[in-house]
């Protein structure tokens, strides 16, 4: 689950701040809102994988160990189930998010990412409003999740290794 932390976006005197972040208006090239869905398929594939091999570990136990130890064994392999069971309910409960991407003439930069996807749409319409007018101004705080939420990508430069998922 990734940490949210308020994030300030101002656009002021044809600069738009992001955090600490500045791009002149004059250099972006394209604003953009990214979906990035919570990695649900891959989540239920691990909890399958988990479950068949605690239900086997625990009847193998069952089988080997002594009566006195074959008690034990089962609450083990229950409360190991339960754990599978809250980790995937997080998973698939998980919020999806949304990038807002500005694009330079360098690379694409994930500025930063909420859940509101009414808030990214105009976010984008704000800056491309911003670009056509010097006068512009706005101050906004938004709720960012900062840390791993979705795939990181680096496709630039001499150590381009394309797309890594997480």
């Amino acid at each position: 689950m990734a940490k949210s932390v308020v994030t300030d976006v101002v656009v002021s005197r044809r600069v738009l701040w992001i955090g600490a972040e500045a791009y002149p208006l004059n250099n972006i090239a394209r604003a953009t809102t990214v979906k990035v869905d919570p990695p649900r398929r891959q989540a239920i594939a691990r909890f399958v994988k988990s479950f068949v091999t605690v239900v086997v570990l625990a009847f193998i136990a069952l089988v080997v160990l002594p009566n006195g130890y074959q008690d034990a064994a089962a609450v083990v392999a229950l409360v190991a189930i339960a754990l599978l069971v809250v980790q995937l309910g997080g998973v698939i409960l998980d919020k999806t998010y949304y990038a807002l991407v500005i694009e330079t003439a360098g690379t694409p930069n994930t500025a930063l990412v909420t859940n509101d996807l009414a808030l990214v749409h105009d976010l984008v319409r704000v800056i491309m409003e911003a670009i056509d007018n010097p006068q512009a101004s706005f101050h906004q705080q938004v709720t960012n999740y900062i840390g791993q939420v979705g795939d990181n990508f680096k496709v630039f430069g001499s150590d381009n290794v394309g797309k890594v998922g997480n």
